[in-house]
């Protein structure tokens, strides 16, 4: 059970990190503003990979809590 409950708090915790990053680049139009191509390119992809790697650490967090739920029936 506690593999679990840390895997969504790990989750969350890199959701959130994640989107205050991006809020904290937004300008008045709501564009995100980068100083160079490359690094728009690099944290664009960084921040995808973080995001998918969150979603997946969620939804495995979520199983093994149902795994566990349904083991001590």
């Amino acid at each position: 059970m506690m593999y679990g409950v840390v895997l969504i708090v790990i989750g969350i915790a890199l959701r959130l990190f994640v989107s205050q990053r991006r809020f904290n680049r937004r300008g008045y139009g709501g564009a995100q503003h980068y100083t160079t191509y490359w690094s728009a390119l690099f944290i664009s992809t960084l921040e995808g990979i973080l995001m998918i790697v969150s979603a997946l650490a969620i939804v495995s967090g979520i199983f093994l809590l149902v795994v566990e739920l349904f083991n001590n029936r």
